[in-house]
């Protein structure tokens, strides 16, 4: 990771928690979460071309994000974020990733970034399943074959994409997976619901789909599980239970740094990425071998 990035990061880090959305309440123990809205830079600013593409999505709103090409990429990867950052925040993801051969769709959810309205946990699936249509009727090289990544609150649809095994999809990477029981009650709030028992319970009654347990169990495509045991957002217990009860094929790696910091600080990082991708969607060379 060069020093641009780096510091271009701890500002990203800054800006996030002084820069989210007011909150306002919805119902008793529901409120609109903290959501980072302005785009730092695109993906021009660390020498990456891309495209800027606008997906029309099912409750009316438009949803906007980025396609990053890579020569002759075997394989594209469409990341599903975490709460309170938007795509923007994602650049050493990004860049990781096309560093390594692979196209990148980024988008943000409903009141994330430049997409309209207000952040809450009913428009992640449907935003998130937009997305994934937009991908999947690109005619680039490398948008036959998917993998979904799945990063912190982005873990849970993707987890619900994977259970319906869609077409084209060849892999999941899950970072920063958890269950509810294993997260810090301060965790809650950055999704906008007060962890009180009856809000929990109302929180899994209306949004069933996004229910890991559910879903995990349904999942027979590779996964691979990239967690950190200095993570206090989404414990590494919270993962390990997942990793227990997801079929075969699975991987479960163990990361240095806090929930967000592996990717810059993990010096294995990009390789358990490479060993992952390479495996799930192979070159045309190592598929001709």
């Amino acid at each position: 990771m060069t020093g641009f990035r780096l510091a271009s990061f701890c500002m990203v880090i800054g800006i996030v928690l002084l820069n989210g959305c007011a909150v306002e309440p919805i119902e008793e123990g529901w409120f609109t979460p903290p959501a980072q809205k302005p785009i730092l830079f695109p993906p021009s600013a660390v020498g990456l071309a891309y495209e800027p593409i606008e997906i029309d999505a099912p409750a009316g709103h438009t949803i906007y994000g980025w396609f990053i090409p890579a020569d002759d990429a075997p394989a594209t990867v469409m990341i599903n974020h975490g709460a309170v950052c938007n795509r923007s925040a994602l650049f050493p993801y990004y860049a990781v990733l096309h560093d390594l051969g692979y196209n990148v769709m980024l988008y943000d959810y409903q009141g994330f970034g430049e997409s309209p309205g207000s952040a809450n946990l009913g428009t992640l699936l449907p935003d998130a399943d937009a997305a994934l249509d937009h991908l999947q009727s690109r005619s680039e090289h490398g948008t036959d074959r998917i993998v979904l990544f799945g990063l912190s609150l982005g873990t849970l649809p993707t987890l619900a994409q994977a259970a319906r095994t869609p077409n084209g999809i060849v892999g999941i990477i899950l970072h920063g997976a958890f269950v509810s029981e294993s997260i810090p009650p301060w965790s809650f709030p950055l999704v906008g619901v007060i962890p009180l028992p009856e809000v929990l319970e109302r929180v899994a009654a209306e949004h069933g789909e996004l229910n890991p347990y559910g879903n995990i169990e349904q999942i027979t495509l590779p996964k691979l599980f990239i967690q950190s045991p200095q993570d206090l957002a989404t414990p590494f217990a919270g993962a390990e239970l997942l990793y227990e009860l997801a079929p075969e094929p699975k991987q479960l790696v163990e990361v240095f740094g806090g929930h967000s910091l592996p990717v810059l600080i993990e010096p294995s990082f990009a390789e358990h990425l490479r060993i992952f991708l390479d495996s799930v969607a192979p070159g045309e060379d190592a598929a001709d071998e």
